[in-house]
């Protein structure tokens, strides 16, 4: 049997519109379940579940299928928090601006919050610089972050040293990811590349496997199972022949006794993506990648240069095929009035679709206007 993975990405969005539009087509590409967000653009209204907290700093963004038990009221500030499979996430971020006091305060919140909950997840961006995560020395922020999470019980995730942070005040470790000791073990990896790790759950996922076959274990049928398995006669022979007709008894016990398992859907790209904004991503990675190089060299202020030109190329691409789509779906509301236009704002307000709107006459542009915000957010 294989256990269920949960993929989790960890983003510090620097409250930047294109790098929260990116978080759109980059969670569909990794796969992605839970993304844990801060210092966020704006909360965005999705058939997903975005859940942030009362200044829209922090943000946890939970893909459609994966199982959300509870989650925050959305009155905390600078943290909210969610159970996702059994597992508590606390996205968390902590600007500079707070006070000492502010921030103690903050960190007693989450801890009176996270006290009574198992299997917890912590994570953000704090601002806190403490020699254990890798700084080169640890600061008041870093000795309270300490001293709160120590009440917990967790373990920090993040592994070696290097910077989580870049920019043109230098580099740091600010970014943190802990995990509660029931949970530390049944993190599978975790990556620095935009903190992305992979949880397992605690129940296994009932799906068998044999080659390109697939069964679904829900509907095991044991009595059918045992018919086939127990008429099972393996003549002797060269071992490889004796394993090939034992596999071959055993697949048509499963072909007998459990159906077929679906395969999980390919998950579509943000409806904006296209090959150019592709392209200008890579080239804005690439010019950032050699702007990072080049600090202390002759050459830092062109590459920085071309870093600010790369990535403002970048907005502008997703801009524009932003107002394209948006032109196309006005276009496809005056031919087709139930067509693309109405699944899709039906799909953002998550209401049922239903068959004639009483106080609704779809008249192209003007209606479409009123729903903006839903279909670009």
């Amino acid at each position: 049997m294989t256990k269920k993975r949960i993929r989790v990405l960890q983003l510090n969005l620097n409250h930047c519109e294109t790098a929260q539009d990116l978080v759109l087509h980059t969670v569909g590409e990794m796969e992605v379940d839970v993304a844990i967000l801060s210092d966020q653009h704006r909360p965005l209204t999705s058939p997903n579940t975005w859940i942030s907290d009362a200044d829209n700093q922090a943000a946890i963004w939970v893909r459609k299928g994966v199982p959300v038990q509870r989650c925050s009221s959305g009155q905390s500030h600078f943290y909210t928090w969610a159970q996702i499979a059994g597992i508590y996430i606390f996205s968390i971020y902590a600007p500079p601006r707070l006070s000492q006091e502010e921030f103690i305060g903050l960190l007693n919140n989450i801890v009176d919050e996270a006290r009574e909950k198992n299997a917890i997840l912590v994570a953000g961006d704090f601002n806190a610089w403490a020699a254990e995560w890798g700084s080169r020395e640890t600061k008041p922020r870093g000795r309270a972050l300490l001293n709160a999470l120590a009440t917990l019980d967790v373990l920090l995730l993040n592994t070696g040293s290097k910077s989580t942070f870049v920019g043109e005040q230098g580099e740091s470790v600010i970014d943190l990811t802990f995990a509660g000791v029931s949970l530390f073990n049944r993190v599978e990896s975790w990556q620095l590349l935009c903190m992305r790790f992979s949880l397992r759950r605690t129940k296994v996922l009932a799906v068998l496997r044999r080659g390109n076959r697939r069964w679904s274990a829900r509907s095991f049928d044991g009595d059918s199972f045992a018919e086939i398995v127990s008429g099972m006669e393996i003549r002797s022979g060269f071992a490889e022949d004796m394993v090939d007709e034992l596999m071959s008894t055993i697949t048509r016990a499963c072909d007998a006794s459990m159906s077929g398992a679906r395969y999980r859907r390919r998950r579509e790209p943000a409806y904006w993506w296209n090959d150019d904004i592709a392209e200008c991503r890579r080239d804005c990675i690439r010019a950032r990648r050699c702007a990072q190089r080049a600090r202390g060299r002759p050459d830092e202020v062109i590459r920085r240069e071309e870093f600010a030109n790369a990535r403002r190329r970048l907005r502008d691409a997703i801009k524009v095929s932003k107002r394209l789509c948006w032109r196309q779906l006005c276009d496809e509301a005056d031919r087709d009035v139930w067509g693309k236009p109405y699944r899709t704002v039906m799909s953002r307000l998550k209401a049922p679709r239903t068959s004639p709107l009483p106080r609704l006459t779809w008249c192209g542009e003007r209606c479409l206007r009123c729903s903006r915000r839903l279909f670009l957010g």
